[in-house]
């Protein structure tokens, strides 16, 4: 190993006893930054095992390091060495872009390139006048060639040398080196030489050079979420949204005919159909972990929540692995099958991305846990990527309650087996608000910071939330998000908002078949999706129905509206629990039938203290078990007002200002959970401990 000298033993040793010992101890680690050098540890004291870097390095060869919570823990080569980054320097260009957006110089990614370039609004016909900005950022322009932007897949070097040029000369004004150093470099206090004419002005200019280590930095940037110590550099929507919007696994190939392009137009290295690889993966310019039309995932033994910049086929690239406090950098290696990974084990590549996170010795960010992540395989759900059914509560009024009611509610939801809990993203009740959003879809400043805590709080938990917009109905408080803008700003200020988190999910209209002030069209709900959808690719979204769901509502959730999962609350009758089994077949009978399945999520059944019909414990088991039957996905316990009692007490899940949920649950519903809780079985639990730690509770 070389690089930056280790740190003094008696620097080491406090740097142990802090981790060891703070309550604190993720964000003590979370937060650490290299000033002038990079501050180091050893693999062991960075949770790494050396045997396994020490294979890594020799199976890549070249130069390269490892940084760990914001430590170097890794070296080899020489590390100030700074050469062409070759194609990894493309998410590098995207960051200027954004930042380019952030500055005001643009107004946002869709602007056409054209208003800087008039040229190609008359190029082909008028064809390239469409060329978007996020267009050259995901090789779909169609620069060059005869598609139109973004109707096709094209990895086009041409194209890049275009965005290079037209947005470092016409949108900054300068030289691409000068951006890079302003706005990069020298906020990241790089050590090496930088530059984007890593062959000189007049061969190739936009090819970057810099050392391994200095793009190690790069990489800490955007694992802090855009943030450097206490100046936000980048806006962290605009981060988030570079790694979590890759193309449409489906989106088509280039057909490879060409079309003309602007005079002397230059390359910045390769033609203008260099791959086929990138639908699935590709998202401004990086290559995140996700998987193809087929279903395979670019590097199969890394985390999910992996992205790479990439060159030279693997040669030279950055990884940086979110869920490991990981970064991984290297040159000139002998790695050239990145293209060959997707679904392969074997390549070089996957071998390496196996033995980084096998280095890993605590498998998690913090030495605690990896982030909670839910996905849907077929008609399940998963969590962390294994299948799991959804077991609930609701807890509507959460953003009214305090901290210590939500910490104390959520250990008991952990204790009686729950997995997710379901909160209202604009619930008003009893003259009150817990609300992130108000009527209009603006934020509520605190309800949305509380939203935001709370999402954190579930995800250390391994908790998944429902988030549920709701146009109301007049009868729990007014009316609201009564017009389009109005729904679409709550679902942007919801969506933009909770982006950094993967425990969640979106009900985007509750009940929105109910013809009052709650209903919301196919239509309207068809554009709800595709804005959620826009803001945040991997975010799964729904839309809940009052009642069972007819045949051809269904087809529409599934064929207009495009939801990930159906959502209906199935009639609140006597004889509702003995008719699930039997409903829940029907829907996936149908689905299968009309060839798109998706899980049924059973969100809000019947409750206590609703209409006539006051269900026992014995009901609620009932349902419960008619869906897990039935094949569902997902079920909830829900609980709320006392319709005919004085002033609607107890509340339960619908005011949580003076007595947190399970304080207000009556003697049914506590026998009722106890006896939930041997249907679904016993789950591993994880809480925190006094000291910041994890416990299991066998």
């Amino acid at each position: 190993m070389n690089g930056p000298g280790f740190a003094s033993p008696t620097l080491c040793l406090l740097g142990v006893l802090g981790f060891l010992f703070s309550p604190d101890r993720p964000s003590c680690l979370a937060q650490a930054y290299p000033a002038q050098h990079w501050a180091t540890r050893a693999p062991e004291q960075a949770g790494m095992s050396p045997e396994k870097l020490d294979a890594l390095r020799d199976l890549v060869g070249g130069r390269g390091c490892v940084a760990r919570h914001g430590f170097m823990v890794y070296s080899w080569g020489d590390q100030s060495k700074s050469s062409d980054v070759a194609s990894a320097m493309k998410p590098v260009l995207s960051t200027l872009l954004l930042m380019a957006v952030q500055e005001g110089r643009l107004k946002s990614v869709e602007e056409p390139v054209a208003e800087f370039d008039p040229r190609l609004k008359t190029l082909n016909n008028g064809k390239d006048a469409g060329i978007t900005w996020r267009h050259l950022a995901s090789q779909t322009s169609g620069y060059g060639l005869v598609e139109a932007p973004g109707r096709a897949w094209s990895y086009n070097d041409y194209a890049l040398a275009l965005y290079y040029d037209t947005l470092t000369q016409s949108v900054f004004g300068t030289n691409g080196t000068e951006v890079l150093r302003t706005r990069i470099a020298e906020p990241l206090q790089f050590e090496d030489r930088c530059t984007f004419e890593a062959f000189g002005s007049n061969d190739r200019p936009g090819r970057l050079a810099l050392s391994a280590r200095d793009f190690a930095r790069f990489g800490l940037l955007y694992l802090r979420h855009g943030k450097w110590r206490d100046n936000q550099l980048l806006d962290p929507n605009l981060g988030d949204m570079a790694v979590s919007s890759p193309l449409a696994a489906d989106t088509p190939l280039t057909s490879g005919k060409g079309a003309d392009m602007l005079p002397h137009q230059r390359s910045i290295g390769g033609g203008k159909n260099i791959t086929p690889i990138g639908p699935g993966y590709y998202s401004f310019n990086w290559w995140l972990n996700r998987t193809n039309k087929l279903g395979q995932r670019l590097f199969v033994d890394a985390p999910p929540d992996t992205y790479v910049a990439a060159g030279h086929g693997g040669m030279r690239m950055l990884w940086i692995v979110p869920g490991l406090d990981l970064i991984v950098c290297w040159n000139d290696s002998k790695i050239e099958d990145h293209d060959a990974s997707p679904g392969n084990p074997n390549t070089q590549c996957n071998q390496a991305g196996k033995l980084m996170t096998e280095a890993v010795l605590d498998g998690s960010a913090n030495g605690s846990q990896a982030p909670t992540t839910l996905g849907i395989s077929d008609s399940r759900f998963t969590l962390n990527g294994r299948t799991a059914f959804l077991y609930g509560i609701s807890y509507y009024a959460a953003l009214g309650a305090s901290e210590d009611f939500i910490r104390r509610d959520l250990d008991d939801v952990q204790r009686y087996g729950f997995n997710w809990i379901r909160v209202w993203g604009n619930w008003r009740a009893f003259g009150a608000d817990a609300a992130a959003v108000d009527g209009e879809g603006r934020p509520i400043p605190a309800g949305l910071e509380k939203l935001k805590w709370l999402l954190k709080e579930c995800d250390q938990r391994g908790l998944i939330v429902d988030v549920t917009l709701s146009r109301g109905n007049g009868a729990t408080g007014p009316p609201r998000l009564q017009t389009p803008d109005a729904h679409r700003r709550a679902v942007e200020t919801v969506v933009t908002a909770l982006k950094p988190w993967r425990n969640w999910y979106l009900d985007l209209s509750n009940e929105r078949n109910i013809q009052d002030n709650r209903f919301t069209s196919i239509d309207a709900l068809k554009q709800l999706r595709e804005l959620a959808r826009r803001l945040d690719p991997a975010l799964l979204l729904t839309a809940s129905d009052g009642g069972d769901i007819p045949g051809d509502e269904l087809r529409e959730y599934l064929e207009t509206v495009k939801v990930d999962f159906i959502s209906p609350h199935r009639p609140r009758e006597a004889h509702s629990p003995a008719q699930t089994e039997a409903k829940t077949k029907e829907y996936m009978a149908q689905m299968n039938q009309d060839g798109r399945v998706v899980p049924v999520h059973y969100q809000e059944p019947f409750r206590r203290g609703y209409g006539n019909w006051n269900p026992k414990a014995e009901d609620f088991v009932a349902d419960l078990r008619g869906a897990l039957a039935g094949g569902a996905a997902g079920w909830c316990f829900h609980n709320g007002a006392e319709h005919d009692a004085p002033d609607s007490q107890p509340r339960r899940s619908f005011d949580l200002r003076v007595k947190r949920l399970f304080d207000q649950l009556d003697d049914e519903e506590r026998k009722a959970i106890k006896l939930l809780r041997t249907v679904v079985g016993r789950p591993v639990l994880r809480s925190k401990t006094a000291e910041g730690g994890d416990s299991v509770e066998p």
